[in-house]
C-alpha cells in the first residue's frame, strides 16, 4: 500500500471519529483539527518538533497521534453529553442562519477583528514587498496609478497601497465590519489616497478600463462564480494594465484534507474555535485555519483551467509567480512527485497584463 493510500485512508478514518465526538467533545476536535492543519502545511515557523522529517512521513505519523487520542476521547467526561448543556452551548456561540455570502462576510468580520494593527499594517507592506521584488518587480510601477484591491476584506493591502506611491487606490468588498476597520486605519494614518466600496466584487460599480492595477488576492474562490469575478476583473483593468491574481489550486492530501475538515468544523461555532484557538496561544494573525473550517464556499482550481480561461479573456500576458514569501504552498509544489502528491497545484499566482 501506498503512503498516499494509507494517508487517505488515515485521514478518512480521523474524519469518521471527528464526526463522532464533535458534539461531546468539541473543545478536543478544535485541537487535533489544528494540529493536523499546521503539520500539512509545507513549512510552519511555529513547529518546533516535528513527528518526522520526512513530509509524508510527518503527515501520516500526525494523523496516527490524532486517531490514538480521539479513540480515547470517548473515555473523558463531558458537560455536552447533557443535552439541555448542548442547546445553551449552541444558544452561546452559533449565529442565526444566514446566507452564504453574509457568512463569508461575518467569517472574516470576526477573524479580522482579532488581528492587531502592527500586523495589518506593518507585514502586510513586507508581503506585498515580497509579492514584487521576490519575482523581478519592484513597488515603484504603482507610483501615479489607479489601484483597486478587488475583494479588500479589512483593507490591509488597501492601505498597502495607498502608501506605496499610487495615486488613489479603491478598495471593495462586502463585509461591513472589515471595511469598517480600514477605513478607521485609513484616517488614523492620515490617508486621503483611500476609498472603500462596499459592493460585490461579481458586479463591480466602475466603467470599463479603470484602473491601471488590479490586486486581488485569495477572494474570487470565495464567490461561487471564479469565472464572473475574473471577467469583472479584466473588464475594469485598463489596456496595458497589471493585475496580480491569487487563488487557491486543488489536488494532493493538503486541499483534500482542507474539504474534509470543514465537514467536521462546520458543527462547532466559530466564535467557539477562536476562544479555544486563543487559549492554546494561536498567534493571531494565524487566521488561516479560521478561514478554512468557516468560509462556505471554497472552490480549488485546477492551474490548467484557470490559465486557459485567462487566455480566452485576452489577457496579453499571463505571468506564473512561484514565489512570494518563504512559507507559501508555491514554493513547495510542482518540484517532485512527492510535493504534487501532498500540495496539488499548491497556490497559483500570477501577474496578469491586459
Amino acid at each position: 500500500m501506498s503512503m498516499v493510500t494509507q494517508i487517505s485512508d488515515l485521514l478518512d478514518r480521523f474524519i469518521d471519529l471527528s464526526k463522532k465526538s464533535v458534539k461531546s467533545h468539541p473543545f478536543i476536535i478544535v485541537f487535533l483539527m489544528h494540529e493536523y492543519f499546521r503539520n500539512i502545511w509545507p513549512n510552519d515557523p511555529f513547529i518546533e518538533k516535528k513527528y518526522s522529517v520526512n513530509k509524508m512521513e510527518n503527515i501520516r505519523k500526525c494523523l496516527e497521534t490524532c486517531i490514538t487520542i480521539l479513540e480515547q476521547t470517548q473515555k473523558i467526561g463531558s458537560y455536552f453529553d447533557i443535552p439541555n448543556n448542548l442547546v445553551i452551548f449552541f444558544e452561546k456561540y452559533q449565529k442565526n442562519t444566514i446566507s452564504e455570502d453574509e457568512e463569508t462576510q461575518n467569517v472574516y468580520g470576526s477573524l479580522w477583528k482579532e488581528l492587531d494593527e502592527k500586523y495589518l499594517i506593518d507585514e502586510t507592506k513586507n508581503e506585498l514587498s515580497n509579492i514584487f521584488e521576490k519575482n523581478g518587480r519592484t513597488l515603484n510601477e504603482l507610483k501615479g496609478k489607479t489601484v483597486l484591491d478587488m475583494g479588500c476584506g479589512s483593507g490591509r493591502f488597501t492601505l498597502a497601497l495607498a502608501s506605496s506611491g499610487a495615486s488613489h487606490v479603491t478598495g471593495v468588498d462586502l463585509g461591513k465590519t472589515g471595511l469598517d476597520l480600514g477605513t478607521r486605519i485609513a484616517s488614523e494614518l492620515h490617508l486621503e489616497n483611500i476609498k472603500f466600496v462596499r459592493n460585490s466584487v461579481l458586479t463591480l460599480p466602475f466603467d470599463d478600463n479603470s484602473f491601471d492595477f488590479v490586486f486581488c488576492k485569495g477572494v474570487l474562490h470565495h464567490t461561487g462564480n471564479l469565472e464572473k469575478g475574473l471577467t469583472e476583473l479584466h473588464r475594469v483593468l485598463k489596456t496595458g494594465g497589471t493585475s496580480f491574481l491569487y487563488l487557491y489550486g486543488s489536488g494532493g492530501i493538503f486541499w483534500n484534507s482542507r474539504k474534509k475538515m470543514r465537514e467536521v468544523m462546520k458543527e462547532i461555532p466559530l466564535n467557539y474555535t477562536m476562544k479555544i484557538l486563543e487559549m492554546i496561544g494561536t498567534p493571531g494573525e494565524r487566521y488561516i485555519f479560521s478561514d478554512s473550517w468557516y468560509v462556505p464556499i471554497e472552490e480549488h482550481v485546477k492551474r490548467d483551467f484557470l490559465e486557459n480561461f485567462l487566455h480566452s479573456l485576452h489577457f496579453s500576458k499571463v505571468n506564473r509567480v512561484d514565489v512570494t514569501n518563504t512559507t507559501g504552498l508555491n514554493m513547495m509544489s510542482d518540484k517532485t512527485k512527492l510535493d504534487t502528491e501532498i500540495w496539488g497545484d499548491g497556490e497559483l499566482r500570477y501577474f496578469l497584463t491586459k
